[in-house]
Protein backbone atom coordinates (compact mmCIF):
# COMPACT_ATOMS: atom_id res chain seq x y z
CA UNK A 1 0.00 0.00 0.00
CA UNK A 2 1.51 2.97 -0.88
CA UNK A 3 2.21 5.66 2.18
CA UNK A 4 0.07 9.13 2.51
CA UNK A 5 3.15 11.64 0.70
CA UNK A 6 2.28 14.77 3.26
CA UNK A 7 4.23 14.87 6.59
CA UNK A 8 1.93 18.49 7.14
CA UNK A 9 3.80 21.04 8.86
CA UNK A 10 3.13 23.47 11.62
CA UNK A 11 3.01 26.39 8.54
CA UNK A 12 1.33 24.08 5.96
CA UNK A 13 -1.35 23.09 8.29
CA UNK A 14 -2.28 27.00 8.90
CA UNK A 15 -2.34 27.64 5.61
CA UNK A 16 -4.24 24.67 4.54
CA UNK A 17 -7.24 25.57 7.40
CA UNK A 18 -7.01 29.24 5.93
CA UNK A 19 -8.33 27.94 2.69
CA UNK A 20 -10.98 25.46 4.90
CA UNK A 21 -12.01 29.15 5.89
CA UNK A 22 -12.35 31.08 2.92
CA UNK A 23 -13.85 28.23 0.79
CA UNK A 24 -16.53 27.61 3.58
CA UNK A 25 -17.59 31.34 4.27
CA UNK A 26 -17.75 30.97 0.14
CA UNK A 27 -19.65 28.42 -0.40
CA UNK A 28 -22.08 29.08 2.77
CA UNK A 29 -24.05 31.35 0.64
CA UNK A 30 -25.19 28.48 -1.81
CA UNK A 31 -27.50 26.71 0.88
CA UNK A 32 -28.28 30.40 2.05
CA UNK A 33 -29.47 31.42 -1.20
CA UNK A 34 -32.05 29.21 -1.27
CA UNK A 35 -33.62 30.33 1.45
CA UNK A 36 -33.02 34.28 0.87
CA UNK A 37 -34.47 33.69 -2.16
CA UNK A 38 -37.77 33.41 -0.41
CA UNK A 39 -37.26 35.49 3.16
CA UNK A 40 -35.75 38.81 0.91
CA UNK A 41 -37.91 38.09 -2.35
CA UNK A 42 -34.41 38.39 -4.21
CA UNK A 43 -34.39 38.17 -7.93
CA UNK A 44 -32.28 35.87 -9.82
CA UNK A 45 -30.64 38.45 -10.88
CA UNK A 46 -29.56 39.17 -7.06
CA UNK A 47 -28.82 35.76 -6.11
CA UNK A 48 -26.05 35.62 -9.14
CA UNK A 49 -24.67 38.68 -8.10
CA UNK A 50 -24.52 37.87 -4.16
CA UNK A 51 -22.97 34.85 -5.20
CA UNK A 52 -20.51 36.41 -7.64
CA UNK A 53 -19.72 38.88 -5.05
CA UNK A 54 -15.94 37.43 -3.37
CA UNK A 55 -14.72 36.03 -6.76
CA UNK A 56 -15.61 39.80 -8.01
CA UNK A 57 -13.75 41.42 -4.66
CA UNK A 58 -10.82 38.31 -5.07
CA UNK A 59 -10.09 40.07 -8.92
CA UNK A 60 -9.01 42.82 -6.56
CA UNK A 61 -7.38 41.14 -4.15
CA UNK A 62 -5.77 38.91 -6.10
CA UNK A 63 -2.62 41.21 -7.88
CA UNK A 64 -2.63 43.72 -5.58
CA UNK A 65 -1.48 41.08 -2.69
CA UNK A 66 1.15 39.72 -5.31
CA UNK A 67 2.79 42.19 -6.17
CA UNK A 68 2.88 43.54 -2.13
CA UNK A 69 3.83 40.37 -0.91
CA UNK A 70 6.76 39.87 -3.52
CA UNK A 71 7.84 43.50 -1.84
CA UNK A 72 6.92 43.41 1.73
CA UNK A 73 6.72 39.79 2.36
CA UNK A 74 4.69 36.70 2.72
CA UNK A 75 3.74 36.82 6.40
CA UNK A 76 2.25 40.46 6.31
CA UNK A 77 0.14 39.43 3.71
CA UNK A 78 -1.14 36.52 4.70
CA UNK A 79 -2.17 38.60 8.09
CA UNK A 80 -3.07 41.46 6.53
CA UNK A 81 -5.99 39.40 4.16
CA UNK A 82 -7.20 37.38 7.11
CA UNK A 83 -7.40 40.10 8.97
CA UNK A 84 -9.88 41.89 5.94
CA UNK A 85 -11.51 38.46 5.97
CA UNK A 86 -12.47 38.03 9.16
CA UNK A 87 -14.02 42.13 9.46
CA UNK A 88 -16.03 41.44 6.43
CA UNK A 89 -17.70 37.84 7.39
CA UNK A 90 -18.44 39.46 10.67
CA UNK A 91 -20.41 43.01 8.89
CA UNK A 92 -21.98 40.18 6.43
CA UNK A 93 -23.34 37.95 8.99
CA UNK A 94 -25.01 40.92 10.66
CA UNK A 95 -26.16 42.64 6.96
CA UNK A 96 -29.68 43.91 6.93
CA UNK A 97 -30.32 43.45 3.71
CA UNK A 98 -29.31 42.67 0.19
CA UNK A 99 -27.33 46.02 -0.31
CA UNK A 100 -24.97 45.13 2.88
CA UNK A 101 -24.50 41.62 2.29
CA UNK A 102 -23.27 42.24 -1.46
CA UNK A 103 -20.98 45.12 -0.05
CA UNK A 104 -19.33 43.10 2.63
CA UNK A 105 -18.90 39.39 0.50
CA UNK A 106 -17.05 41.85 -1.98
CA UNK A 107 -15.01 42.87 0.69
CA UNK A 108 -14.50 39.45 2.28
CA UNK A 109 -13.73 38.27 -1.24
CA UNK A 110 -10.72 40.90 -1.24
CA UNK A 111 -9.04 39.01 1.55
CA UNK A 112 -9.91 35.64 -0.04
CA UNK A 113 -8.06 36.70 -3.39
CA UNK A 114 -5.33 38.15 -1.50
CA UNK A 115 -4.50 34.86 0.53
CA UNK A 116 -4.42 32.74 -2.38
CA UNK A 117 -1.89 34.39 -4.25
CA UNK A 118 0.08 34.39 -1.33
CA UNK A 119 -0.36 31.56 0.50
CA UNK A 120 0.89 28.58 -2.66
CA UNK A 121 4.27 30.99 -3.35
CA UNK A 122 4.72 31.00 0.48
CA UNK A 123 3.95 26.73 0.10
CA UNK A 124 6.36 26.97 -3.01
CA UNK A 125 9.15 28.36 -1.05
CA UNK A 126 8.63 26.46 2.22
CA UNK A 127 8.19 22.67 1.60
CA UNK A 128 10.63 20.48 -0.59
CA UNK A 129 10.54 19.96 -3.59
CA UNK A 130 10.28 15.95 -3.45
CA UNK A 131 6.67 16.58 -1.85
CA UNK A 132 5.93 20.03 -3.12
CA UNK A 133 2.70 19.03 -5.00
CA UNK A 134 1.62 16.72 -2.71
CA UNK A 135 1.62 19.51 0.00
CA UNK A 136 -0.33 21.51 -2.58
CA UNK A 137 -2.91 19.39 -3.60
CA UNK A 138 -3.66 18.65 0.19
CA UNK A 139 -3.99 22.13 1.12
CA UNK A 140 -6.53 22.15 -1.82
CA UNK A 141 -8.24 19.06 -0.50
CA UNK A 142 -9.12 20.81 2.78
CA UNK A 143 -10.15 23.76 0.03
CA UNK A 144 -13.23 21.23 -0.88
CA UNK A 145 -13.64 19.45 2.95
CA UNK A 146 -14.69 23.83 3.28
CA UNK A 147 -17.54 23.51 0.77
CA UNK A 148 -18.63 20.13 2.23
CA UNK A 149 -18.74 21.70 5.50
CA UNK A 150 -20.33 24.52 4.07
CA UNK A 151 -23.09 22.45 2.42
CA UNK A 152 -23.78 20.83 6.07
CA UNK A 153 -24.15 23.50 8.28
CA UNK A 154 -26.13 25.44 5.99
CA UNK A 155 -28.37 22.39 5.61
CA UNK A 156 -28.92 22.32 9.32
CA UNK A 157 -28.94 26.14 10.61
CA UNK A 158 -31.09 27.09 7.91
CA UNK A 159 -33.65 25.32 9.61
CA UNK A 160 -33.94 27.48 13.07
CA UNK A 161 -35.93 30.11 11.77
CA UNK A 162 -35.64 34.16 9.56
CA UNK A 163 -31.72 34.09 10.79
CA UNK A 164 -30.69 30.81 10.70
CA UNK A 165 -28.71 31.82 8.01
CA UNK A 166 -26.70 34.44 10.00
CA UNK A 167 -25.20 31.69 11.99
CA UNK A 168 -23.69 29.90 8.63
CA UNK A 169 -22.59 33.02 8.04
CA UNK A 170 -20.73 34.16 11.48
CA UNK A 171 -19.13 30.41 11.90
CA UNK A 172 -16.79 31.37 8.87
CA UNK A 173 -15.85 34.55 10.44
CA UNK A 174 -15.43 32.07 14.03
CA UNK A 175 -12.98 30.38 11.52
CA UNK A 176 -11.01 32.96 10.15
CA UNK A 177 -10.22 34.48 13.48
CA UNK A 178 -8.50 31.71 14.66
CA UNK A 179 -6.54 31.22 11.95
CA UNK A 180 -5.46 34.87 12.22
CA UNK A 181 -4.24 33.98 15.59
CA UNK A 182 -2.74 30.73 14.46
CA UNK A 183 -0.74 32.80 11.99
CA UNK A 184 0.87 35.38 13.83
CA UNK A 185 3.42 32.26 14.34
CA UNK A 186 4.17 31.45 10.88
CA UNK A 187 7.85 32.52 9.98
CA UNK A 188 8.58 34.71 6.56
CA UNK A 189 9.75 32.93 3.45
CA UNK A 190 13.54 32.34 3.21
CA UNK A 191 13.93 31.93 -0.08
CA UNK A 192 11.93 35.43 -0.17
CA UNK A 193 14.29 37.31 2.15
CA UNK A 194 17.44 36.00 0.25
CA UNK A 195 16.13 36.92 -3.44
CA UNK A 196 13.67 39.53 -2.41
CA UNK A 197 13.78 43.17 -4.57
CA UNK A 198 14.21 46.05 -3.44
CA UNK A 199 11.18 48.12 -5.05
CA UNK A 200 7.57 47.58 -6.78
CA UNK A 201 9.47 49.72 -9.51
CA UNK A 202 11.91 46.77 -9.57
CA UNK A 203 9.70 44.14 -9.57
CA UNK A 204 7.69 45.03 -12.39
CA UNK A 205 10.89 45.83 -14.42
CA UNK A 206 11.57 42.33 -13.56
CA UNK A 207 8.52 41.02 -14.69
CA UNK A 208 8.52 42.91 -18.02
CA UNK A 209 12.42 41.41 -17.93
CA UNK A 210 11.69 37.92 -17.90
CA UNK A 211 8.44 37.80 -19.71
CA UNK A 212 6.47 36.54 -16.81
CA UNK A 213 3.46 38.43 -17.85
CA UNK A 214 3.20 35.91 -21.41
CA UNK A 215 4.12 33.14 -18.68
CA UNK A 216 1.32 34.76 -16.32
CA UNK A 217 -1.15 34.60 -19.61
CA UNK A 218 -0.46 30.98 -20.08
CA UNK A 219 -1.55 29.95 -16.68
CA UNK A 220 -4.27 32.54 -16.36
CA UNK A 221 -6.16 31.62 -19.25
CA UNK A 222 -6.38 27.70 -17.62
CA UNK A 223 -7.37 29.02 -14.34
CA UNK A 224 -10.08 31.17 -16.02
CA UNK A 225 -11.75 28.09 -17.93
CA UNK A 226 -11.58 26.05 -14.78
CA UNK A 227 -13.11 28.54 -12.73
CA UNK A 228 -15.55 28.86 -15.38
CA UNK A 229 -17.08 25.39 -14.24
CA UNK A 230 -15.75 24.99 -11.00
CA UNK A 231 -17.03 28.25 -9.54
CA UNK A 232 -20.65 27.33 -11.25
CA UNK A 233 -21.20 23.82 -10.67
CA UNK A 234 -19.84 24.44 -6.42
CA UNK A 235 -21.48 27.38 -5.13
CA UNK A 236 -24.65 26.67 -7.55
CA UNK A 237 -25.16 23.19 -6.65
CA UNK A 238 -27.52 23.13 -3.63
CA UNK A 239 -29.73 25.61 -6.03
CA UNK A 240 -28.98 23.28 -9.17
CA UNK A 241 -30.01 20.13 -6.73
CA UNK A 242 -33.22 21.94 -5.63
CA UNK A 243 -34.29 22.54 -9.93
CA UNK A 244 -33.55 19.41 -10.42
CA UNK A 245 -35.01 17.19 -7.90
CA UNK A 246 -37.67 20.10 -6.49
CA UNK A 247 -35.95 20.17 -3.02
CA UNK A 248 -35.81 22.89 -0.22
CA UNK A 249 -33.17 25.00 1.07
CA UNK A 250 -32.33 22.18 3.75
CA UNK A 251 -32.59 18.91 1.86
CA UNK A 252 -30.96 20.14 -1.20
CA UNK A 253 -27.86 21.24 1.08
CA UNK A 254 -27.67 17.44 2.26
CA UNK A 255 -27.69 15.93 -1.16
CA UNK A 256 -25.09 18.11 -2.32
CA UNK A 257 -22.62 16.84 0.97
CA UNK A 258 -23.15 13.61 -0.83
CA UNK A 259 -22.22 14.89 -4.04
CA UNK A 260 -19.72 16.88 -3.02
CA UNK A 261 -18.43 13.78 -0.98
CA UNK A 262 -16.98 11.99 -3.94
CA UNK A 263 -15.03 15.29 -4.47
CA UNK A 264 -12.99 14.63 -1.43
CA UNK A 265 -11.71 11.08 -2.49
CA UNK A 266 -10.70 12.53 -5.98
CA UNK A 267 -8.61 15.07 -4.09
CA UNK A 268 -7.13 12.49 -1.67
CA UNK A 269 -6.08 10.76 -4.94
CA UNK A 270 -4.33 13.78 -6.21
CA UNK A 271 -2.50 13.63 -3.20
CA UNK A 272 -1.28 10.15 -3.48
CA UNK A 273 -0.32 10.67 -7.45
CA UNK A 274 1.00 14.29 -8.19
CA UNK A 275 4.38 13.60 -7.52
CA UNK A 276 4.59 10.74 -9.19
CA UNK A 277 2.26 11.31 -12.44
CA UNK A 278 2.46 15.02 -12.64
CA UNK A 279 0.41 18.03 -12.82
CA UNK A 280 -0.12 17.63 -17.33
CA UNK A 281 -1.47 14.47 -17.14
CA UNK A 282 -4.04 15.06 -13.58
CA UNK A 283 -5.03 18.43 -15.31
CA UNK A 284 -5.85 17.05 -18.57
CA UNK A 285 -7.82 14.37 -17.28
CA UNK A 286 -9.64 16.33 -15.09
CA UNK A 287 -10.80 18.53 -17.86
CA UNK A 288 -11.67 16.26 -20.40
CA UNK A 289 -13.20 13.95 -17.82
CA UNK A 290 -15.74 16.98 -16.48
CA UNK A 291 -16.70 18.01 -20.20
CA UNK A 292 -17.39 14.75 -20.91
CA UNK A 293 -19.43 14.11 -17.81
CA UNK A 294 -21.63 17.45 -18.66
CA UNK A 295 -22.34 16.68 -21.84
CA UNK A 296 -24.99 14.46 -22.05
CA UNK A 297 -26.44 16.17 -18.99
CA UNK A 298 -26.94 19.13 -20.54
CA UNK A 299 -28.61 18.17 -23.93
CA UNK A 300 -30.88 16.20 -22.40
CA UNK A 301 -32.23 19.47 -20.24
CA UNK A 302 -31.56 21.62 -23.29
CA UNK A 303 -34.02 19.54 -25.42
CA UNK A 304 -36.53 19.42 -22.69
CA UNK A 305 -36.33 15.74 -21.27
CA UNK A 306 -36.09 15.07 -17.79
CA UNK A 307 -33.31 12.30 -16.20
CA UNK A 308 -33.62 9.72 -13.19
CA UNK A 309 -32.21 10.87 -10.10
CA UNK A 310 -29.82 8.58 -10.17
CA UNK A 311 -28.38 9.34 -13.73
CA UNK A 312 -28.74 12.84 -13.18
CA UNK A 313 -26.85 12.79 -9.86
CA UNK A 314 -23.86 10.27 -11.10
CA UNK A 315 -23.15 13.23 -13.58
CA UNK A 316 -22.73 15.91 -11.56
CA UNK A 317 -21.10 14.03 -9.05
CA UNK A 318 -18.50 12.45 -11.58
CA UNK A 319 -18.29 16.33 -12.92
CA UNK A 320 -16.97 17.56 -9.22
CA UNK A 321 -14.78 14.39 -8.95
CA UNK A 322 -13.00 14.73 -12.42
CA UNK A 323 -12.11 18.40 -11.80
CA UNK A 324 -11.41 17.89 -8.14
CA UNK A 325 -8.70 15.42 -9.48
CA UNK A 326 -7.64 17.69 -11.88
CA UNK A 327 -7.31 21.09 -12.87
CA UNK A 328 -8.63 22.47 -9.26
CA UNK A 329 -5.47 21.32 -7.94
CA UNK A 330 -3.19 21.73 -10.59
CA UNK A 331 -4.10 25.46 -12.10
CA UNK A 332 -3.24 26.92 -8.69
CA UNK A 333 -0.01 24.47 -8.21
CA UNK A 334 1.66 24.76 -11.66
CA UNK A 335 1.23 28.71 -11.73
CA UNK A 336 2.84 28.84 -8.55
CA UNK A 337 5.86 26.67 -9.55
CA UNK A 338 6.11 28.41 -12.88
CA UNK A 339 8.18 31.56 -11.63
CA UNK A 340 11.30 33.01 -10.18
CA UNK A 341 11.27 33.57 -6.32
CA UNK A 342 11.13 37.16 -6.30
CA UNK A 343 8.26 37.52 -8.80
CA UNK A 344 6.17 34.63 -7.95
CA UNK A 345 3.33 36.23 -5.96
CA UNK A 346 2.96 38.53 -8.56
CA UNK A 347 2.58 35.68 -10.75
CA UNK A 348 0.70 34.18 -9.35
CA UNK A 349 -1.71 37.29 -8.72
CA UNK A 350 -1.76 37.96 -12.23
CA UNK A 351 -2.71 34.26 -13.01
CA UNK A 352 -5.34 34.27 -10.43
CA UNK A 353 -6.77 37.89 -11.01
CA UNK A 354 -8.00 36.68 -14.79
CA UNK A 355 -8.96 33.55 -13.09
CA UNK A 356 -11.38 34.67 -10.80
CA UNK A 357 -12.69 36.92 -13.59
CA UNK A 358 -13.98 33.04 -15.37
CA UNK A 359 -15.67 32.57 -12.06
CA UNK A 360 -17.73 35.88 -12.05
CA UNK A 361 -18.08 34.92 -15.48
CA UNK A 362 -19.41 31.22 -14.58
CA UNK A 363 -21.97 31.95 -11.67
CA UNK A 364 -23.16 35.12 -13.61
CA UNK A 365 -23.72 32.66 -16.57
CA UNK A 366 -26.08 30.22 -14.41
CA UNK A 367 -27.63 33.11 -12.41
CA UNK A 368 -28.73 34.56 -15.23
CA UNK A 369 -29.68 31.43 -17.07
CA UNK A 370 -29.79 28.35 -15.23
CA UNK A 371 -32.29 29.05 -13.14
CA UNK A 372 -35.22 29.42 -15.27
CA UNK A 373 -35.33 27.14 -18.73
CA UNK A 374 -31.92 27.93 -19.11
CA UNK A 375 -30.44 25.03 -17.05
CA UNK A 376 -29.15 22.71 -19.59
CA UNK A 377 -27.70 25.23 -21.91
CA UNK A 378 -25.62 26.36 -19.02
CA UNK A 379 -24.41 22.53 -18.45
CA UNK A 380 -23.69 22.96 -22.17
CA UNK A 381 -21.90 25.89 -21.83
CA UNK A 382 -19.52 24.53 -18.90
CA UNK A 383 -19.13 21.42 -20.79
CA UNK A 384 -17.44 22.73 -23.78
CA UNK A 385 -15.56 25.32 -21.38
CA UNK A 386 -14.27 22.21 -19.89
CA UNK A 387 -13.29 20.36 -23.05
CA UNK A 388 -11.48 23.73 -23.91
CA UNK A 389 -9.42 23.52 -21.45
CA UNK A 390 -8.55 20.06 -22.12
CA UNK A 391 -7.04 20.75 -25.55
CA UNK A 392 -5.23 24.08 -24.15
CA UNK A 393 -3.89 21.72 -21.22
CA UNK A 394 -2.67 19.33 -24.14
CA UNK A 395 -1.15 22.05 -26.14
CA UNK A 396 0.42 24.62 -23.90
CA UNK A 397 1.33 23.26 -20.04
CA UNK A 398 4.66 22.06 -19.54
CA UNK A 399 5.26 19.97 -17.14
CA UNK A 400 6.47 21.57 -13.54
CA UNK A 401 7.22 18.53 -11.47
CA UNK A 402 10.62 18.92 -10.28
CA UNK A 403 12.93 16.52 -12.20
CA UNK A 404 10.79 16.02 -14.96
CA UNK A 405 12.50 15.92 -18.69
CA UNK A 406 9.58 18.59 -19.33
CA UNK A 407 9.74 20.63 -16.32
CA UNK A 408 9.32 24.17 -17.00
CA UNK A 409 12.70 26.16 -16.55
CA UNK A 410 11.52 29.36 -16.54
CA UNK A 411 10.77 29.34 -12.74
CA UNK A 412 15.27 28.71 -12.65
CA UNK A 413 16.00 31.79 -14.72
CA UNK A 414 17.78 34.00 -12.33
CA UNK A 415 16.63 36.87 -11.28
Amino acid sequence: MRRWPVAMSAASWIAALGLLAASYDVTAISVVLVHLRQLWHLTSAETANLTAAPLAGSVVGSLIAGLFADRFGRRLLLLLDFATFVIAAILAALAHGYGDLLLWRAVMGIGIGADVAVVFPYLAESVPAARRGATMAFVLLVNDLGQVAAYGTGALLVRTGPDGFRWVLALGAVLGALVLLARRSLPESGPWKRERLASLRGIGRRVLRLGAIKEAGSSAVLWFLHQVTGQGLTLFLPLIVSLLWVTGASESGAISIVVKSVSLVAGAATVLVIDRWGRRPLQLFGFLGRGLALLPLGLVLALGGRLPVLAAGAMLTAALAFGAMGPDKTTVITTAERFPTAVRATGEGEAEMVGRVGGVAGVLLFGFLGAGRGLGLTILTFSAVALLGGLLTWLTLPETKPGSTSECEFAQVPV
